[in-house]
C-alpha cells in the first residue's frame, strides 16, 4: 500500500484559470470611526500548569517562526484563503457549530473569544498561547460583546449564575446595499438583543447547542439592567453554558430572525464583526468588506490603537479539489492554507520555499464508535478482541511514515491541553491498556472465544465513500480473527442523519470526539449529545466528570489532572477505536503580516485572526505576485 492517503474523495477538478478569475478586488469601503478598546473579561485566576506528561511523536519544539515587525501596519488589499465546502445550514450557526460554518466569525461575534494579545500578535503578544487550534482556556479569552463575564455558585440550590455586562458603543454592520442590514438600520447592539439569541440556541429544537449540550436547555436568560444579561442554569449546566454560550453563539438581529425565520440566506447576514458578507457564489465565492463601523482596536505592536480592521477585505474561494488548492497556493492566488498533508508539505518546502510555515495535527481516520447498548459490543471483551485484532502502528507506517499519533481517544493531543495527556509508554499507564494498542490477533482469538464467539461474529460499519479504503484495511484485519465487517456506505447526508437517530447497527464513523478543548464537558464518553457515538453510560466516567466540570469552574488544571487520572479506566473499556493521526503544516506567504500560524483566536472562531493582519502590498510585488 502506497504512503498517499488513499481515502481523499477526489472532486470534480476545478480549473485553475477558475482561481486566477476569482482573484479581483472589490471595491475598498468607507473609512471606519474610532470606536472604544476592548477589555478583558473578569475570570478566576489561572493556577500554576501541571507538569507536562511526556511530548508525543506529533509534537516538535515550538520555532519562533516570524520576527516581530518593526514597520507600522498599513492599510489596504484583499486577503485571499480558500476552504473546501459551502457553509453547512447557510450562514446560521443557530444551528450547527460554528466551525461548520467557516466565516462567521468574520461577520458575527460571540459574548467572549480568543484575547489576540496573549498569543504570538504579531511578536508583540504575551505568548501565553499559539492560537493554532480551538483552545477554551478561560484566563486566554477577552471580552467581545460581552465585555466582563463572571460567575457565581450556589452549591445548596445547585445553581450557577452567569451575569454579562453588554459592552456599549457595538453596531450591527451597516451595508447599504443588503435590504437586510437596511432593515437593522446599523443600531446599537442592546442586551435584549443578546438575550433573544441566547434563548435561541437553548430552545430551538433544531439547534446545535440544544442538540449538543441538553444540560443547558433549561437555563433561565433575562435582561436584569440596560446593559445587563443574567444566566442561571442547573449548576451541571453551568460549565457547558459557559463555555458553549460565551463563544459557540454568534449574535444575529432578532429583526432578521423574525422576519426571515433564520440566517440562512446570505443574503440576511448582518453582525457586529470585522467584516460584512457582500456577496457569495456557491461553489465559488464569499467576499467580506471592511466594516467601516467595526468597534475593535489594535491591542498591541507597532499598530497599537489602530482601527480594526487594516484589510479592505477578505475573499474566500471554495476550492475542493486538493491539487487545485495547492497550486493556487504555490503561485500566490491564495496568501494561507490551513492544512497541507505531510507528503504534499514536502514537496511544497521543495518547489515554494519562500513560504513561512509551522507543523500542526494533520488528518485522522478511523475514529469509530460502537453501539455499546448491544450485543455483542456491550461485552468489553469483544471490544477489546476488536483492538487486539488492528495493527495500529502499520497502519500509522504506511500512511503516516511513522510520525502521528494513535492515542487519540478520549481526545487528541492538543500543546496547551498537555496536562491531560496519558502516554502509553508511561510507568503508571496499566498493562492492560498497553496490551490494547499491541497487535495481538491471538489474544482477540482468546477474548472473542471467552465471550462466546469462537467462530467471530458479523457486523457492520456506518461510514461514507472516501472512507472505504481505511475500513477495508480494518476489514482484512478483522477478518483474521472472524470478524466480518460490512461496509454501510451512505452519502453526507444520511450518514449524519442515521447517527443522529442512532440508528446504525454497530459500529459508525458519525460520533462527534469533542475538541479536547471542551474535555470537562465529557460529550463523546458519556450523556446524551450526539457526540456520545458509543452511547456510553458508565457510573464512574459519569461521577468522574461531574468531578471535573465542577473543578472547571475555578481550576481549568485542576480539572486537567483529574480528567487525566480517569482516562486510563475510559481506555481499558475500549469503548471507542481510537483514530490514527499524521501531521500536517500550516502555510502562508510572508507578506501576510502580523500574523505567526494562528487558526482559532479561541474556541472555533476559524480565521478570526483576519481582523488583526495586513498585508504587505509591496513586498508581495517585489516577490513577482
Amino acid at each position: 500500500m502506497g504512503k498517499k492517503i488513499l481515502w481523499i474523495v477526489v472532486n470534480s477538478l476545478m480549473a485553475l484559470s477558475l482561481v486566477l478569475a476569482a482573484c479581483g478586488q472589490p471595491a475598498a469601503p468607507t473609512a471606519p470611526t474610532a470606536p472604544s478598546a476592548p477589555t478583558t473579561p473578569a475570570v478566576p485566576t489561572a493556577p500554576t500548569a501541571p507538569t507536562a506528561p511526556t511530548t508525543p511523536t506529533t509534537e516538535k519544539p515550538q520555532q519562533e517562526v516570524v520576527k516581530p515587525a518593526t514597520e507600522a501596519p498599513k492599510y489596504g488589499g484583499v486577503l485571499m484563503l480558500s476552504t473546501n465546502s459551502d457553509p453547512q445550514s447557510g450562514w446560521d450557526s443557530n444551528y450547527v457549530t460554528a466551525g461548520s460554518v467557516w466565516p462567521i466569525n468574520l461577520t458575527n461575534q460571540g459574548l467572549w473569544q480568543g484575547d489576540w494579545a496573549k498569543g504570538p500578535a504579531g511578536g508583540y503578544g504575551t505568548k501565553e498561547t499559539d492560537w493554532r487550534a480551538s483552545y477554551d482556556i478561560f484566563d486566554h479569552k477577552a471580552g467581545y460583546i460581552a465585555e466582563s463575564t463572571k460567575w457565581t455558585i450556589d452549591d445548596a440550590k445547585g445553581e450557577g449564575t452567569i451575569i454579562y455586562q453588554i459592552r456599549q458603543g457595538v453596531h450591527w454592520a451597516l451595508n447599504p446595499a443588503s435590504e437586510a442590514s437596511r432593515l437593522v438600520g446599523g443600531r446599537e447592539l442592546t442586551a435584549d438583543d443578546v438575550v433573544f439569541e441566547l434563548k435561541r440556541a437553548v430552545t430551538n429544537p433544531t439547534a446545535y447547542i440544544y442538540l449538543a449540550q441538553p444540560e443547558v436547555r433549561g437555563a433561565e436568560i433575562t435582561k436584569t439592567g440596560p446593559w445587563e444579561v443574567t444566566l442561571k442554569v442547573k449548576l451541571d449546566g453551568l460549565m457547558s453554558a459557559l463555555s458553549r454560550l460565551g463563544d459557540s453563539v454568534n449574535l444575529h438581529p432578532p429583526e432578521i430572525i423574525k422576519k426571515y425565520g433564520d440566517a440562512k440566506n446570505w443574503r440576511n447576514s448582518v453582525g457586529t464583526g470585522a467584516f460584512m458578507l457582500t456577496d457569495y457564489v456557491p461553489g465559488s465565492t464569499g467576499i467580506f468588506a471592511r466594516n467601516p463601523n467595526y468597534w475593535m482596536k489594535d491591542p498591541v505592536g507597532p499598530g497599537k490603537g489602530n482601527q480594526l480592521p487594516y484589510l479592505d477585505s477578505v475573499k474566500v474561494l471554495i476550492i475542493p479539489d486538493a491539487s487545485t488548492e495547492l497550486a493556487a497556493l504555490r503561485t500566490g492566488k491564495i496568501d494561507w492554507l490551513a492544512s497541507v498533508a505531510w507528503e504534499d508539505a514536502t514537496q511544497m518546502r521543495k518547489t515554494t520555499p519562500a513560504l513561512l510555515g509551522v507543523e500542526i495535527p494533520g488528518s485522522s481516520q478511523g475514529k469509530t464508535f460502537m453501539r455499546t447498548d448491544l450485543p455483542p459490543l456491550n461485552d468489553v471483551r469483544v471490544r477489546r478482541a476488536m483492538m487486539m485484532a488492528i495493527d495500529f502502528k502499520a497502519i500509522l507506517q504506511n500512511l503516516y511514515d511513522g510520525v502521528g499519533d494513535y492515542n487519540t481517544f478520549p481526545h487528541f493531543y492538543m500543546t496547551a491541553y498537555a496536562g491531560l495527556r496519558f502516554e502509553l509508554d508511561d510507568p503508571k499507564m496499566p498493562e492492560s491498556v498497553k496490551e490494547l494498542y499491541s497487535y495481538n490477533p491471538e489474544k482477540a482469538k482468546t477474548l472473542l472465544k471467552e465471550a462466546g464467539y469462537p467462530n467471530g461474529f458479523k457486523t457492520s460499519v456506518l461510514i461514507q465513500a472516501n472512507q472505504v479504503d481505511y475500513y477495508s484495511i480494518l476489514k482484512d484485519m478483522w477478518a483474521k480473527v472472524g470478524i466480518d465487517l460490512k461496509l454501510d456506505i451512505r452519502d453526507a447526508g444520511t450518514h449524519a442523519a442515521m447517527g443522529s437517530a442512532r440508528s446504525y447497527e454497530a459500529l459508525s464513523t458519525t460520533g462527534g470526539q469533542g475538541p479536547t478543548a471542551i474535555f470537562y464537558l465529557g460529550s463523546s464518553i458519556a450523556g446524551e449529545s450526539r457526540a456520545n457515538g458509543s452511547m456510553i453510560n458508565d457510573p464512574v466516567i459519569n461521577e468522574g466528570l461531574a468531578k471535573i466540570r465542577r473543578a472547571a469552574l475555578t481550576d481549568i488544571f485542576e480539572a486537567m489532572k483529574m480528567y487525566r487520572e480517569l482516562t486510563p479506566y475510559v481506555m481499558d473499556q475500549a469503548y471507542a477505536i481510537p483514530a490514527v493521526q499524521g501531521t500536517a503544516t500550516r502555510f502562508w506567504w510572508p507578506w501576510l503580516k502580523n500574523y505567526s500560524g494562528e487558526y482559532d483566536v479561541g474556541y472555533f472562531n476559524f480565521i478570526g485572526w483576519s481582523g488583526w493582519v495586513w498585508l504587505d502590498q509591496e513586498l508581495k510585488k517585489s516577490m513577482g505576485y
